[in-house]
């Protein structure tokens, strides 16, 4: 399975080194050509307007209106301005045409203004009216039919943009978004068995001790805030550290587990049983009484001295009980239990020791 993580990892990462700069470069390309037909439309639009007005100007000029030497100077700086239109331009071939046809009619245009004759005037005005219409109509057939194919162009890049964005997000960024989402869900998993690993012990299958503190809290301040009883009983395995060394700590852990699956099969639905260390075990007991909890380390000491699996090895358990009074905390009533636990070991190998609500001590 890792093996197949990894080979798909892979693919996907050459699918973006193909897809990702294929995407880049054909955007590149749409952007350039772009750019190139509006400033073809800039330099077609700009040229144009000036044979437009050089047309109106020789009129201008024809007429003798006011300004005439200004028209007959524009014209004639029209005139050098369309000399010197460079040749990418699409106007270029057709104002060059025929040994520069254009430059010869409006030469002999300025020629004719000289001699102030109307007649040559007149024919001079018709040829460069001529010429000049012939290459407008002539560019601009010829830019429409140019312009179409680059927008054509323009519209299949773009297209084809479309369709590897589309191919791209199907088979690149949707399986590699379904691979983060399941990494994702697959980290939040490990999160949990973490700590569900670090709430429960292994060897015991029992609740540990922050799983303790939590039910605890909660249980205290229920009872506290109720009035009702709640008893707390603290064991652990009387020696239990003389027992590894003489019989092997797979035996102690074999005594651990035994004890701890035997008590759980015998306590009642509402009871919480956890391991909070070493051979330190504690049974959370809401509506339960002092008496009540003696009797339940009575039933525990006789199940566990009858637990076949346990008979091999022989040994006592030290009890100790404590009782929720109505100013105790998790801190306190642990306290008490701890307390009577210590008291338990004093008078011996299978010792109960109970602390009331009172505080006042009695024993068994």
């Amino acid at each position: 399975m890792d093996d197949s993580n990894m080979r798909h990892k892979e693919i996907n990462k050459y699918k973006y080194r193909i897809t990702l700069p294929v995407i880049i470069i054909l955007s590149l390309m749409a952007v350039y050509s772009f750019h190139s037909i509006i400033i073809e439309q800039k330099r077609v639009s700009d040229t144009r307007n000036r044979l437009v007005e050089l047309k109106t100007t020789a009129y201008y000029v024809y007429t003798k209106s006011s300004g005439l030497e200004y028209n007959l100077h524009r014209f004639k700086s029209l005139v050098e301005e369309l000399k010197k239109i460079p040749k990418e331009n699409v106007f270029y071939k057709l104002i060059h045409a025929n040994d520069d046809e254009l430059f010869i009619v409006a030469k002999r245009f300025i020629d004719a203004t000289a001699t102030e004759t109307q007649q040559a005037m007149n024919t001079a005005l018709k040829n460069l009216d001529n010429t000049l219409s012939t290459i407008i109509n002539n560019t601009f057939e010829n830019y429409k039919s140019e312009i179409n194919t680059k927008i054509k162009i323009e519209y299949a890049i773009l297209f084809l943009i479309c369709i590897l964005g589309i191919i791209h997000y199907f088979l690149v960024d949707n399986p590699m978004r379904h691979e983060l989402n399941r990494n994702a869900r697959e980290k939040e998993t490990s999160k949990s068995t973490i700590r569900k690993l670090a709430e429960r012990d292994t060897l015991t299958n029992l609740p540990g001790r922050m799983k303790f503190y939590e039910e605890s809290e909660r249980e205290i301040s229920s009872a506290t805030r109720y009035g009702s009883d709640l008893s707390l009983i603290k064991m652990d395995i009387h020696d239990f550290k003389t027992i590894n060394q003489k019989y092997g700590q797979k035996a102690g852990d074999k005594i651990l587990a035994g004890f701890a699956r035997a008590v759980r099969k015998h306590l009642r639905r509402p009871d919480s049983f956890f391991r909070v260390g070493g051979d330190k075990f504690i049974i959370l007991a809401p509506h339960t009484t002092s008496k009540n909890a003696i009797n339940l380390t009575d039933k525990i000491q006789s199940i566990v001295s009858n637990y076949r699996p346990l008979k091999d090895i022989p040994f006592k358990i030290n009890t100790g009980i404590a009782s929720c009074g109505q100013e105790d905390t998790t801190e306190t009533l642990l306290n008490k239990v701890d307390n009577a636990l210590k008291e338990s070991k004093k008078k011996g190998p299978g010792s109960v020791y109970l602390i009331a609500e009172s505080t006042q001590i009695s024993e068994k």
